[in-house]
């Protein structure tokens, strides 16, 4: 009798504790995955080495639109198909491209150097810039954006699980609107016509 209501106090310990598991994986993933909040105020001042071997600010590429997104040149699945639709994307606007300048902020600055983010993004489009900087510099452009990013280990190194979002903002540096991760060419270039003209 104790054995059976030993055995059956395990089982539910069990299931609670994979009930918490699945609550707090599902969190996580919808805190990565889903857009900034309306309410909360996008973007700021920052000042970060570049890919292009300049210091990019906040007021540079004045009168375009500038598309953030936050990601890292180790990446093996969301990051390549972000940067090749948006790379897509900006084919689609034809001329109006010029309108818009788009980042790749990294989210691993002790990877991506200036010369790394240049060698990488040549893949996709010569409009992406990338931005680096110090961890500290990196943390604080993600505060600044909402952005999310949790480093965990791997059997040959690290990954970095990351917020999925482009962040569209206008030529006088305020919030547009998120583009997810993942939209389409065809989706993102819909979606930037419409701010654009």
């Amino acid at each position: 009798m104790k054995e059976r209501h030993a055995r059956e106090q395990k089982r539910i310990a069990a299931i609670v504790a994979g009930t918490a598991s699945l609550l707090l994986a599902g969190a996580v993933l919808w805190l990565l995955h889903a857009p900034p909040r309306a309410t909360a105020a996008i973007g700021g001042p920052f000042r970060l080495p570049a890919s292009n071997g300049q210091i990019i600010d906040s007021r540079s590429f004045p009168g375009r639109f500038r598309l953030l997104y936050f990601g890292y040149t180790h990446c093996q699945d969301i990051c390549p198909t972000t940067l090749d639709a948006l790379a897509g994307a900006l084919k689609l606007l034809g001329h109006d491209a010029d309108r818009v300048q788009p980042l790749f902020v990294t989210v691993d600055p002790g990877r991506d150097t200036p010369m790394v983010l240049q060698t990488y993004l040549a893949k996709f489009s010569p409009q992406l810039v990338g931005l680096t900087g110090t961890p500290q510099q990196i943390a604080a452009i993600e505060r600044a954006f909402h952005v999310t990013s949790i480093v965990h280990g791997t059997a040959t190194g690290y990954d970095i699980d990351h917020s999925a979002v482009l962040y569209l903002m206008s030529p006088d540096g305020r919030f547009v609107a998120p583009i997810r991760a993942g939209t389409t060419a065809a989706a993102m270039a819909a979606t930037l016509a419409r701010y654009l003209s």
